[in-house]
């Protein structure tokens, strides 16, 4: 796994709160809730697994639904 460190404006922190209250997530920090709501997020964006190359291009872009 990957390790991602980044800030988030107040404005966004309390939608996150907000949206964690509303998915009664209550057993999960603000930063397990996070990840999952980018995870969601990056599935329904790119829900194929992607594939690379050996150049490191993408190889199957056409599953990008963005």
């Amino acid at each position: 796994m990957t390790e991602f460190n980044f800030s988030l404006y107040g404005t966004d922190v309390d939608r996150l709160f907000a949206i964690k209250e509303l998915q009664g997530a209550d057993d999960l920090t603000g930063n397990e809730f996070a990840r999952l709501l980018l995870e969601r997020e990056l599935r329904m964006l790119f829900p194929a697994t992607p594939s690379f190359d050996d150049d490191g291009k993408l190889v199957n872009a056409e599953k990008y639904r963005g």
